[in-house]
């Protein structure tokens, strides 16, 4: 295999890994050519000539071999155990909404952070689609579900619930209004009186 200018494999047509620093919880890596590709496939937002990567980014990048992540203040570099302990602060809630991140990527989606429901997903068709979590031994009130499928409606979006269990296994819901007819109380009477 022969290597290429900016460290292109001339086989695959891979990039090799990026340089990524890590200062207090953000991660960012400085702009030049190479990351617009990351750009181009939906990763990360651009500020001040870096590209800021959320965790749940940096995680699956790491995972796949595509990131090295550097302590800017340490110099050393993070493992993803390291990262994992750093990002999430040992909070379970990132490692699921990893795991669920991780898993829409494997599928093809884009993936990007929402501030109403826990991801906002792009790819495979026009239609854009919300999607909230649920992890097994967590509440999920009826009246938090419901209030995200109007937030959906009114966006004109589909609403996809993520049911993850203990064994991380995941299952995707579509979820969705359903309009009763009010007319029922009528018909009710016409049975009583038969």
């Amino acid at each position: 295999m022969t290597t290429g200018v900016a460290g292109r494999s001339a086989e695959i047509g891979e990039l090799e890994p990026l340089t990524a620093y890590m200062k207090g919880d953000k991660v960012f890596i400085k702009i030049c050519p190479e990351v617009k590709g990351l750009r181009e496939k939906g990763y990360g937002y651009p500020s001040r000539g870096k590209l800021y990567l959320n965790p749940y980014e940096t995680l699956y990048l790491v995972e796949k071999g595509k990131l090295y992540v550097k302590d800017l203040i340490l110099s050393n570099q993070l493992s993803f155990r390291d990262l994992i302990g750093k990002l999430g602060k040992n909070k379970v809630e990132t490692w699921i909404k990893y795991l669920v991140y991780r898993d829409l990527r494997e599928r093809g989606y884009i993936v990007r952070e929402s501030s109403i429901v826990d991801f906002e997903i792009y790819g495979k068709t026009v239609m854009r689609r919300l999607l909230s979590i649920i992890h097994e031994g967590t509440d999920a009130s009826l009246s938090r579900l419901n209030k995200l499928v109007l937030y959906a409606k009114k966006e004109r979006k589909e609403l996809i619930l993520a049911v993850i269990d203990r064994r991380t296994d995941i299952v995707y819901y579509i979820l969705d209004l359903i309009q009763f007819d009010r007319r029922i109380t009528p018909w009710l009477n016409k049975s009583e009186t038969s």
